[in-house]
C-alpha cells in the first residue's frame, strides 16, 4: 500500500481454501478483510482461482458489498457433465454448479465470470462435449479458456481406457473457442458507446497515441485489453473514465473524456 500498489492479486491452485493446508482456522474471507482494512490506496484486489466446491456465502456476501474487491470470479468448473466430474475427482456436480452460479449472479451486481473446460478427457463421449457445450451458450462465460487434454504419467487418468484421438480432441477445442469468440463478441457489443473506468497498463510502443489498458473484469495477460487513445500522456497505473468507442472479438477500442 505504502508503495502505490493499485492492483493486488491473491492467487493460487484454489485460493477458496486459503490456511486449511497449513491447519490455520483463518479463512480467505478473513484474510481480505484483514486486507481491505489495512491498505486503503489498493484499487482493485482480484482472486484467482476459486474451487466451485469451495467458495462460501460469507465471501459471496463480501464481494458483492466491498467494492475494491474486482467483480470478477474465475470459477474453473472444467466440465460439467457428472460422469466427466466424478472421473476429473472434481468433488462437486452440475446441479452444484448450476445453484452456484446462479447464487454469484444474483448476489454480485454486474460480476463478470470467468471459467476454464477441459475437452477430449478420457471417454468423453460427443453427447457428453454437446452438454457441455449447451451450458456454455446458457450460461454466457464472460470470459473462458480452453484446453485439450494432455496425457501425463504419473497421473490416474493416465491409466484410463478410451483415450480420445488427438483430431477429435483438437475440433472439440475448436468448437468450444469458436463458441466462445461469438458470446465474447457480443458481450463487448453491448458495451459500445458506454462509459467505463480503466487502468492503464502501458503505453503501445508501436501506436502513436495509444495506450493499453485493462477493466476491472479483465485479469492482466489472460483476459481483453481497452486500447485508449490519448493525445496527453498517460501514466502506467492511472484509473480514468473512458467511452467505449468500438469493438473487436476480445478487445476493446476507447477514447479519453
Amino acid at each position: 500500500d505504502k508503495n502505490n500498489v493499485k492492483e493486488l492479486i491473491l492467487i493460487g491452485q484454489d485460493i477458496s481454501l486459503y490456511g486449511k493446508d497449513v491447519g490455520r482456522q483463518c479463512t480467505l474471507t478473513e484474510l481480505l478483510r484483514g486486507i481491505l482494512e489495512n491498505t486503503r490506496s489498493i484499487r482493485w484486489i482480484r482472486l484467482l482461482y476459486l474451487h466451485p466446491a469451495h467458495i462460501s456465502d460469507e465471501l459471496i456476501e463480501l464481494m458483492a458489498c466491498e467494492k475494491r474487491i474486482c467483480k470478477y470470479i474465475d470459477l474453473p468448473i472444467q466440465h460439467i457433465n457428472d460422469r466427466i466430474l466424478s472421473l476429473m475427482n472434481r468433488k462437486t456436480t452440475r446441479r452444484e454448479i448450476e445453484s452456484l452460479i446462479r447464487k454469484i449472479r444474483t448476489k454480485i451486481a454486474n460480476v463478470f465470470l470467468r471459467t476454464s473446460v477441459i475437452v477430449g478427457f478420457p471417454s468423453e463421449t460427443e453427447a457428453e462435449f454437446q452438454e457441455l457445450l449447451d451450458f456454455i451458450k446458457e450460461v454466457k462465460f464472460e470470459r473462458l479458456g480452453a484446453f485439450v487434454y494432455s496425457r501425463e504419467e504419473g497421473t490416474e487418468a493416465y491409466a484410463f481406457k478410451n483415450q480420445l484421438h488427438h483430431k477429435t480432441k483438437q475440433a472439440r477445442f475448436d468448437t468450444v473457442m469458436s463458441l466462445q469468440r461469438e458470446i465474447a463478441s457480443a458481450l463487448n457489443q453491448t458495451l459500445l458507446a458506454s462509459t467505463r473506468e480503466v487502468m492503464v497498463d502501458a503505453k503501445q510502443e508501436d501506436a502513436k497515441d495509444m495506450y493499453v489498458a485493462r477493466l476491472e473484469q479483465d485479469a492482466p495477460e489472460v483476459d481483453g485489453t481497452v486500447y485508449v487513445q490519448s493525445k496527453r500522456a498517460l501514466t502506467p497505473g492511472t484509473f480514468l473514465k473512458v467511452k467505449i468507442v468500438d469493438t473487436m472479438e476480445y478487445d476493446l477500442l476507447a477514447e479519453t473524456l
